[in-house]
């Protein structure tokens, strides 16, 4: 299990399981924006994934949903 704590202090741990490879504890800042983040990390996974299948198509659709999705993120 590796264990990545962010300045912020919330933790993101890889499980290392293929289903749900990062559980994610937030931090009382970032709390109220779990949602958000969970729809980017499965974003980016979507992303990996036409990347790996050489999809190129796909791959940019996926990237633009990601970059969409981290732009719209609002700052405290």
């Amino acid at each position: 299990m590796h264990i990545q704590q962010p300045v912020c202090g919330c933790r993101i741990i890889g499980t290392g399981e293929r289903n749900k490879p990062l559980r994610i504890e937030f931090c009382p800042l970032h709390q109220q924006q779990h949602g958000t983040i969970a729809i980017v990390l499965v974003r980016m996974e979507q992303l990996r994934h036409a990347i790996q299948s050489r999809n190129w198509l796909e791959a940019e659709f996926q990237f633009d949903r990601v970059l969409r999705s981290l732009t719209k993120q609002q700052l405290p």
